[in-house]
């Protein structure tokens, strides 16, 4: 216990000043700067089994992929537009990704991070435009 206390306070002395002044303090809140009405994860992915959390993250890579892909289908980057209800990556997943296991959800992953990275450059410039970025 001594030793934890002790490096509690050699990591909060070696810490700038500042940051505690100007009162950083992590936060479990939703909050954003634009799209603030963004809907939620659906309970089910936030309540997974550690083991069972790379289907979270598949899911959350087709959400981002489908989302950029919208983005510059339309042209425009309304909030409905970037940040719509879960559903389809949800249906998505379930059709194709259920029964996987870890690997071939890995491998999933990675493809859908890949193909949103591709995406990512030109739906950004869109967003900016609008400021939802």
């Amino acid at each position: 216990m001594k030793i934890a206390k002790t490096c509690l306070a050699t990591l909060a002395l070696s810490l700038p000043t500042n940051s505690w002044s100007q009162g950083l303090v992590p936060t479990m809140e939703r909050e954003f700067e634009f799209c603030e009405e963004r809907p939620a994860e659906p309970e089910w992915m936030q309540n997974l089994h550690v083991r069972e959390a790379q289907k979270r993250l598949t899911v959350q890579y087709i959400y981002r992929f489908q989302s950029a892909e919208r983005v510059i289908e339309a042209g425009e980057c309304a909030c409905s537009t970037r940040f719509p209800e879960w559903e389809t990556a949800v249906q998505h997943f379930n059709d194709n990704y259920l029964g996987g296991d870890r690997n071939d959800l890995r491998e999933a992953t990675a493809d859908f991070q890949r193909r949103y990275n591709e995406l990512r450059p030109q739906a950004r410039d869109i967003c900016e435009r609008e400021g939802h970025w």
